[in-house]
């Protein structure tokens, strides 16, 4: 029964998150004029402006649509955004990862074994909608309640891969995003799920059958989220102590009204990054919820979230709840490294 309750619980508020996520996320940008302004760099002798109509791929339909995407991301690599863009893509880094490591394990229903789907959905569609539908589906599908055993357990081979395709399709790829600044290498970006999923099916497949089974890749995927732990707190805390509040309010705090069409393309940018921010990190944080099983440890993460999420940032506070949760589904593996 208790069960049931928190399904329909989960239902209603991530299928409202991502409804109000596309409407903030999406329907402000309409709203506020922005996608006119992006459209104005993929048309032809548009004079002060840069064209970013190129041929990413010879096709003409869908070269249009990356030459809006690309332009929003390059509007977005003003100084005023970029910060706001980093901590964004940083904060993400473990909460994109985890339906990777999730589509691995053995007791994972059919509708989570293929995450390429909803990540490359996030790239489409934004983090903020796409995820909260991720969550809704990972709960009421049933993976939040896994409990330790043989089917709850990743192996090593499968979180190398995993790793291996989250450090060249995600990592990689954004230190490129940043450093080249290349309209090209903006529109691989786009693809960079693919490339994840890509990289981690030749890493797994290169690693011999008789490996794929053995050792348990809880060592690994730890490593992982105290990594990424420790970078998403850093990048936090370093800037609530070198910003102050208003500076920090103008960074994270998006507008509730649509902003006005005169707004620059660059403040209209942030408040999209802002928003997505908002729901995508909001929605991750509080489906750590349904990672307790029974009150008390519901109660224990609402209380953690609360006090972590503002002290080292939501995506810290997600990266440590779901460690705590891998940390419980390897406990087999744990107990026989201590025998």
């Amino acid at each position: 029964m208790a069960s049931k309750v928190f399904n329909v619980v989960a239902l209603v508020t991530f299928s409202a998150l991502a409804v109000q996520a596309f409407n903030y996320i999406i329907g402000h940008a309409q709203a506020s004029g922005l996608y006119d302004k992006l459209g104005a760099h993929c048309h032809a002798n548009v004079d002060g402006l840069i064209s970013y109509r190129l041929p990413y791929t010879g096709i003409a339909a869908i070269d249009e649509i990356l030459c809006n995407i690309v332009a929003f991301f390059h509007v977005s690599f003003e100084p005023e955004v970029k910060p706001a863009l980093a901590y964004l893509l940083i904060s993400a880094i473990p909460i994109v990862s985890h339906p990777f490591f999730e589509a691995h394990r053995p007791s994972s229903p059919f509708v989570l074994g293929y995450p390429v789907i909803i990540t490359q959905l996030m790239q489409i569609l934004s983090f903020g909608a796409s995820f909260s539908v991720y969550w809704m589906v990972f709960i009421l599908s049933g993976a939040a309640q896994t409990r330790s055993g043989p089917k709850s357990t990743i192996t090593k081979a499968q979180a190398q891969a995993v790793l291996f395709g989250v450090l060249l399709g995600m990592i990689l790829l954004s230190g490129c995003l940043f450093a080249f600044q290349d309209p090209f290498v903006t529109a691989i970006w786009q693809i960079s799920p693919i490339v994840v999923a890509t990289a981690s099916f030749v890493q797994y497949t290169a690693t011999p059958t008789t490996e794929r089974q053995t050792d348990s890749g809880y060592p690994l995927i730890r490593g992982f989220y105290l990594a990424s732990f420790l970078l998403i707190s850093s990048v936090h805390i370093t800037m609530l102590t070198t910003k102050n509040p208003e500076e920090l309010k103008a960074l994270f705090l998006p507008s509730v009204d649509i902003l006005p069409s005169s707004t620059s393309a660059a403040l209209q940018a942030l408040n999209v990054l802002q928003w997505d921010g908002v729901f995508g990190l909001g929605a991750s944080v509080l489906a750590t919820l349904w990672f307790g099983q029974n009150v008390t440890e519901v109660l224990a993460l609402l209380v953690c979230n609360v006090l972590a999420s503002p002290l080292v940032g939501p995506g810290a506070a997600f990266a440590a709840s779901a460690l705590w949760r891998e940390s419980r589904l390897h406990r087999d593996f744990k107990s026989t490294k201590t025998e």
